[in-house]
């Protein structure tokens, strides 16, 4: 091969390489921006992917931040409500007393009597009942009831400044009932030997002041209570191996809450319910924070007496006997 030749074979096999680098240069900026490109997508899609994870738990943090919130607000309201609980004397109690109270007070404004049960017939008969006293209203209940002939029944509990009131209950012809000594539901209900024991001291405390042997009792709360840490039916088989007879209700005033509650609306649940039945027991309260159920008696009775087939009554063993529990 002659040397002229050679030298073009030299210089096409040098532009041939120049070529390839140049063509392989070309292409290295492309490749680059192309696998640049895809790590950017690669990032924002997992951008994009913690952005709407993060949506996602700002939404579930502002949920139960609501419900937190709902849930403060409830118990706010309901501390509140429970802090202006007091007890049958207008003092303050613990939060579980207070819990126990408002509970009995709901139970007890609401009518749990099984009418059915009611088969008499004839005259209607109406037990106008007072829970918790004396007090400082009983006098004021006791002269209503002179001023229109009527006798009722007084379920009572103990105190030691009120023994005027417990005889001149006895003295005015009206029944001197049991409902607690204490009326503390924490104590009175913890068992059986502690709700002997209550009812055993305000038994004596009443006969020592009274002269009374009282065996008609009333459950703070009713028999139908959900309270007592002991089975109802075992308190009301210790009352009946006693000759003691228990009553509840079914017609309620409305008045067992510590909130007030007008004497119109107090007379209007009675007079509401009390057609209902034939021996209708009408739940009130003898309580200093009750002037609202003194101010409505004389409608309540008033009414009553002007139908001709009712008569107003002292509950005594004879009485149909009204009882959640049987």
């Amino acid at each position: 091969m002659s040397q002229e030749q050679e030298n073009i074979e030299l210089e096409e096999k040098t532009a041939q390489r120049f070529a390839e680098r140049r063509t392989n240069r070309g292409n290295t900026p492309v490749a680059f921006l192309l696998v640049l490109i895809f790590m950017m997508l690669c990032i924002c899609t997992v951008l994009l992917v913690l952005v709407v994870n993060l949506n996602r738990e700002v939404e579930n943090i502002n949920t139960m931040l609501m419900t937190l919130q709902e849930s403060d607000n409830a118990m706010e309201l309901e501390y509140e409500e429970l802090e202006g609980v007091s007890d049958i004397n207008g003092s303050s109690v613990d939060q579980a007393e207070a819990v126990h109270i408002v509970e009995a007070a709901a139970i007890e404004n609401k009518i749990v009597w099984d009418e059915n049960g009611d088969r008499s017939s004839g005259i209607k008969r109406v037990y106008l009942t007072f829970d918790d006293g004396p007090s400082s209203n009983t006098d004021r209940i006791l002269d209503i009831l002179d001023e229109y002939g009527v006798k009722a029944t007084f379920f009572v509990v103990g105190k030691n400044n009120y023994s005027e009131q417990y005889r001149r209950i006895v003295a005015d012809g009206h029944t001197l009932a049991m409902h607690s000594y204490s009326h503390v539901y924490q104590d009175i209900y913890s068992s059986l030997d502690a709700y002997k024991q209550d009812l055993n001291k305000l038994q004596t405390f009443l006969y020592e002041v009274t002269g009374v042997e009282c065996n008609i009792v009333r459950f703070p709360g009713g028999s139908s209570n959900t309270i007592s840490k002991v089975d109802m039916h075992t308190l009301i088989e210790y009352l009946d191996s006693e000759d003691m007879t228990y009553f509840d209700w079914n017609v309620s005033s409305g008045d067992a809450s510590s909130a007030r509650i007008g004497a119109e609306q107090i007379a209007e649940n009675v007079l509401e319910n009390v057609d209902k039945y034939n021996n209708a027991v009408v739940l009130m309260h003898d309580a200093a924070g009750k002037d609202s159920t003194v101010d409505a008696l004389p409608a309540i009775i008033e009414k009553l007496l002007e139908s001709e087939d009712t008569v107003l009554l002292p509950i005594t063993e004879e009485t149909v006997k009204v009882q959640h529990i049987r």
